[in-house]
C-alpha cells in the first residue's frame, strides 16, 4: 500500500520537508483485538509535526507513517472482535499513528461506527479534536444553560469546542480568534466573538460570569486570567500544562477545578456520542484544505503556517492492495 511518511530519522530534531514523502509499505497485519480499516481520510494535527522536533522521533521506526484520526471501512477483524464486522463504516482516534496509509490496524476499543450524514473523509477530521473537546466538557461538568468560553475558536480543536459547547447545552458561547476568522466563528454558533487583534478577552468578559473556560491555545498565564472570569465552582481546562493557573492563584479560589490532559482514545462510547451530534447537525466537520498522502509535505506546511480555520484533510490515493 501507499502511505505518507517521514522517511529518515531527524537526528537534528528538525523538520526536513524533503523527507516527507509517499512510500510503499506492506499492509499492516491484524492482531487479536484489532480491526483493519481501509482509510477514506485522516487529517493533520499539529502534534504530528511537532513531535518530529522532539527526541521521541529518534525512537520511531522508519518510514514513520503519520495520521492519528481516521474514518473508513472495516476490511478485516482480528480474533476476539465481535462488535465490528467487515464492511462497517467506522471512525477512530487510533491512539497512535498510521492513518496516512491506505490501510491501518487499530484496536477495536478505539473504533466507533461512523456518522452517516457526512462523507467518511469529512468525518475523519473530527475524532481526535472532538474526543478532546468532549472530555474537556465532561471534566467541566457544566450546568444546563452554562456560559462557556472557548479560547482559539477557529483552530482545529477550538472550532469543534465551540460546537460541542452549544451541543452540550451552553446558553452562551464566547470565543476568541483573529480578525479574518470572526465570521467563521459566528457561523459555528458562537454568540460573542472577541477579535484578539483588537481586544483582550480577559478585560472584555466581566469577572466571575463564566461557568467554564476551554483553552485550546494554552499560552502560559492563561489560567490566571481564566480564574478571574470564572464563577465559583467553575472549571478551567487547557491542552498544555503551561496554560494552568499558578498555585497562588488557584489557592485563592479552591472551588474552581482545573486540568490539562491528552485525549483518551480507548473508549468507543464517546465516539458514538459524537457521531450522534454529527448526525443531528450539531457538530459539523469544517475542512479548510484537502491533500493526498503523496502531498504530506504540503499538508504539514499548511498546518505549520498556522491560522487554518477548521481542519486540514489528508486522503489516500487509490492503489491495489498488496
Amino acid at each position: 500500500m501507499k502511505a505518507g511518511a517521514l522517511t529518515k530519522r531527524p537526528w537534528d530534531e528538525k523538520i526536513h520537508m524533503e523527507n516527507l514523502q509517499q512510500v510503499s509499505v506492506p499492509v499492516p497485519a491484524v492482531k487479536a483485538g484489532e480491526v483493519l480499516i481501509e482509510v477514506a481520510g485522516s487529517s493533520v494535527n499539529p502534534v504530528d509535526w511537532k513531535l518530529i522536533e522532539t527526541p521521541l522521533a529518534l525512537t520511531w521506526s522508519y518510514p514513520h507513517i503519520f495520521g492519528r484520526d481516521l474514518a473508513g471501512t472495516v476490511a478485516a477483524v482480528g480474533s476476539g472482535v465481535t462488535r465490528l464486522q467487515v464492511g462497517d463504516k467506522v471512525w477512530s482516534d487510533n491512539g497512535g499513528e498510521g492513518a496516512f496509509g491506505e490501510y491501518v490496524a487499530v484496536p477495536a476499543a478505539n473504533v466507533g461506527k461512523a456518522p452517516t450524514q457526512v462523507p467518511l473523509a469529512a468525518a475523519a477530521v473530527l475524532p481526535l479534536v472532538a474526543l478532546t473537546g468532549l472530555e474537556a466538557m465532561e471534566f467541566a461538568k457544566p450546568p444546563q444553560g452554562a456560559v462557556a468560553v472557548v479560547l482559539g475558536g477557529s483552530g482545529g480543536t477550538g472550532h469543534v469546542g465551540v460546537q460541542l459547547a452549544r451541543a452540550m447545552g451552553a446558553s452562551k458561547v464566547i470565543t476568541t480568534c483573529g480578525t479574518e476568522h470572526v465570521e467563521f466563528c459566528k457561523g459555528l454558533g458562537a454568540d460573542q466573538v472577541i477579535d484578539y487583534h483588537k481586544d483582550d478577552w480577559h478585560t472584555v468578559i466581566p469577572a466571575q460570569t463564566v461557568d467554564y473556560v476551554y483553552d485550546t491555545v494554552a499560552l502560559k498565564g492563561t489560567g490566571d486570567k481564566a480564574y478571574d472570569v470564572l464563577k465559583d465552582n467553575g472549571a478551567f481546562v487547557t491542552l498544555l500544562q503551561d496554560g494552568l493557573a499558578s498555585k497562588d492563584v488557584a489557592a485563592k479560589r479552591p472551588s474552581i477545578r482545573q486540568e490539562f490532559f491528552l485525549t483518551d482514545a480507548s473508549g468507543y462510547e464517546r465516539l458514538d456520542k459524537l457521531a450522534a451530534f454529527v448526525d443531528q447537525g450539531k457538530l459539523v466537520p469544517r475542512v479548510a484544505q484537502t491533500f493526498t498522502n503523496a502531498q504530506i509535505a504540503d499538508a504539514f506546511n499548511a498546518s505549520m503556517a498556522g491560522h487554518t480555520a477548521g481542519k486540514i484533510s489528508v486522503v489516500p490515493e487509490k492503489s491495489v492492495l498488496v
